[in-house]
This record gives C-alpha cells, sequence and structure tokens, in this order.
C-alpha cells in the first residue's frame, strides 16, 4: 500500500475534460489557428501570468483581431506550453475585464478545430460556378444535337 502511494504523481496536474472538441468549440467564447510570436511576463491582481502575442492565422469562432494578446497563467501545470512560431488552435474565454484567456487545455490542433467549425466558406459562389458549367455544357450539348452539326468521322454512319 504504501508502495502505491509513494509512486502515486503529484495531485496539482492540470486536469482537461475530456470532450469532443465540437463541444469545446461550442462552450469557448471564441476559437483561433494561430501561431504564438512573443511571450512576456505580467501580473493581473497579484497572480503572476504569462501574456502571449498571438498572431491570428484563421478565426474560427469569434471576432478576433490580429495580432492578439492573451492571457495565460504563470508557474502552473496549466501553463501554455506551445511552441513559437508554430501552428496551434486555441480555444479562449472572455475574462470578466475583457481580455482573452487559454490555459493548457485551451491548446488544440488546428485541424480538427478548423474542422469543427465548419463553417464552409464560398458555397454561393461555388453553386454560382457549378450552375454556370451546367448552362454551357446543356449549350454545347444542344449545339451537337442539330443537324450537320456532328464531325464527320471516317468509317462512322450518315445521319
Amino acid at each position: 500500500m504504501f508502495a502505491a502511494l509513494a509512486l502515486a504523481g503529484p495531485a496539482s496536474a492540470c486536469v482537461c475534460a475530456k470532450v469532443p472538441i465540437s463541444q469545446r468549440l461550442d462552450e469557448s467564447d471564441a476559437a483561433l489557428v494561430g501561431r504564438i510570436v512573443a511571450e512576456h511576463p505580467g501580473e493581473v491582481k497579484g497572480a503572476r501570468v504569462t501574456l502571449l502575442t498571438v498572431e491570428v492565422d484563421q478565426r474560427v469562432k469569434g471576432k478576433l483581431s490580429s495580432p492578439l494578446q492573451v492571457r495565460s497563467p504563470s508557474g502552473t501545470d496549466c501553463d501554455v506550453k506551445a511552441p513559437m512560431n508554430q501552428t496551434i488552435g486555441l480555444l479562449l474565454t472572455r475574462a470578466p475585464d475583457g481580455a482573452w484567456l487559454a490555459s493548457a487545455c485551451s491548446v488544440v490542433a488546428p485541424g480538427p478545430l478548423v474542422a469543427a467549425g465548419g463553417a464552409t466558406r464560398g458555397g454561393v459562389i461555388k453553386v454560382g460556378i457549378g450552375i454556370l458549367i451546367l448552362i454551357l455544357v446543356l449549350l454545347w450539348a444542344m449545339r451537337r444535337l442539330r443537324k450537320g452539326a456532328r464531325p464527320d468521322l471516317p468509317g462512322a454512319p450518315r445521319p
């Protein structure tokens, strides 16, 4: 019994909820795909924080400017430990004072985050181009159906 207690890890580890990315996205105030380009120590109401400057590559949810200032805990297991200048996904929460907050649980893979954000872009344009192509194909087919518009191929039967 004592061996099990001696080998147990500290209870202060950052615990992230095991929920699907779509639910986490719904519960967040904003989400983005971007890169951390700067990191500075700071303090808010006596607590140490890390101020992250994030370059926003793609907004997934919310109105975000670029670059964006994000607060993260400092000196805890929940610090944002993302590499500098590498693309990451971030789920953000708005603090009562209006600042954006992130923790280790906020860092997600960019691909699944964009897929969960799922708003297709350019749907009207794609439909318009599809209709234009359909009209062109139908016009070409109708032209081919007219008598005499068929090519005269050697060995082909005469119309």
